[in-house]
């Protein structure tokens, strides 16, 4: 709908913004620094409490977020829904609004840019490091077969290079999502046709692969990130984007519209809150309760975006900002870099667990967590400023960079 010469900021006010949405940004840093919070946690066991006297009239003294720092990797899901979202979009914003979309080639082309530079850089570098460190001594074999499969996004089907890798752990994570781009293009044309029908056999073929097979192995851990076990988690992503363009293309932004966005976004988050704090309290327990829970805190991340997204702009703002759109910028590299660091920072201090870091005093313990903390940022920012953008603007030889 055109914009009348008379009301100049109406749009920009009222309309719901499908091409950018905000609070992604803070959504994504978040996930990503709870991530490194508990990556930290396991080279420190840093538990420290906040007290809260100016919540003593509530009857709270103080936070001890044992639960997300315990069980920080759950939000991994939530960086692969967020994929979900934002890769699917596009193509619910073309069935709503007859928008194009980027050809198969274009996809792959960006998807391309966007990951595989940085993803080669850490490979190479942390590879390299573990055979100079002696790692692969007498494992020769196993040494080649740690780089070839981690170069073409295999490792995860096989459990030493799953499990056992030289290379630095995180970078499973980049196998899931480069498995989900592979049929993408021909799965997103087919949620258009018949979302809920792609949206339901995509979560029972998920769900049907976790219960039939995942929890009959003995050891679940080799199989708690298998790809079919996350099909409930890119589901819930693409039927969020789906749902948020709809909403776009019928609603304006409306008081009582966003007053329920907020209260469901509010919901969300104490459902998350509760489903961690059910994942800590299973002890030994919690790669079981992640499988057999991962679509109902999937389903719970994706209420807490889209209620985000359509909420009152003060309340968008506290994810919708410039230092959480800059964090955001740098998220994949601090990702890809911060397990790594923390532990050759940890090793430096001369401990070989986070137990002897916690033996040598809580001041040692902050100062490693700091020290891991900007030396993460730091690595993050030259390298995505220094190496990924400009590599990925001469393969798609433009000086706009990629989303």
């Amino acid at each position: 709908m055109e914009q009348r010469a008379d009301q100049p900021h109406k749009e920009s006010i009222f309309s719901v913004d499908t091409k950018h949405v905000g609070v992604l940004d803070g959504i994504r840093s978040l996930g990503v620094l709870i991530v490194l919070w508990f990556h930290f946690w396991q080279q420190t066991w840093l538990m420290p409490a906040y007290q809260t006297p100016f919540l003593n009239w509530l009857g709270i003294r103080q936070i001890y977020p044992n639960s997300f720092r315990r069980c920080g990797y759950l939000c991994v899901d939530l960086m692969l829904l967020l994929s979900a979202f934002v890769l699917y979009l596009p193509y619910a914003r073309q069935t709503f609004s007859k928008t194009p979309v980027d050809s198969i080639g274009t996809f792959f082309k960006k998807r391309f840019a966007r990951i595989v530079p940085s993803y080669l850089l850490v490979v190479f570098v942390t590879f390299f490091v573990a055979l100079a460190e002696g790692f692969y001594a007498n494992k020769p074999g196993f040494a080649v077969k740690d780089l070839v499969t981690h170069l073409t996004f295999t490792e995860m089907f096989f459990n030493d290079t799953y499990l056992f890798a030289g290379i630095t752990a995180v970078v499973w994570t980049v196998c899931i999502e480069v498995g989900f781009y592979l049929i993408f293009p021909w799965l997103a044309k087919a949620f258009q046709k018949l979302p809920l029908l792609i949206y339901a056999a995509m979560m029972l073929v998920g769900i049907a692969f976790t219960y039939g097979l995942a929890f009959r192995i003995a050891e679940p851990r080799v199989m708690v990130n298998r790809f079919l076990t996350f099909l409930p988690v890119f589901a819930n992503g693409m039927m969020a984007a789906h749902l948020y363009a709809w909403y776009a293309s019928r609603v304006k932004r409306k008081a009582i519209i966003s007053i329920v966005g907020m209260l469901v976004a509010v919901g969300a988050c104490f459902a998350v809150y509760k489903l961690f704090s059910m994942c800590a309290s299973t002890g030994s327990e919690q790669q079981i309760w992640q499988m057999k829970y991962r679509a109902v805190l999937s389903f719970a991340f994706a209420a807490l975006v889209l209620g985000f997204a359509i909420a009152p702009k003060p309340f968008r703002r506290i994810l919708d900002n410039r230092v959480a759109a800059a964090i955001a910028a740098i998220t994949y590299n601090l990702y890809l870099w911060h397990q790594w660091l923390m532990v050759h920072l940890r090793m430096s201090f001369g401990a070989k667990s986070g137990a002897d870091i916690a033996g040598m005093g809580v001041g040692t313990q902050w100062t490693l967590t700091i020290i891991g903390l900007a030396t993460a940022f730091l690595v993050a920012i030259v390298i995505t400023y220094g190496f990924e953008q400009p590599v990925s603007r001469l393969i798609l030889r433009n000086r706009k960079g990629i989303s």
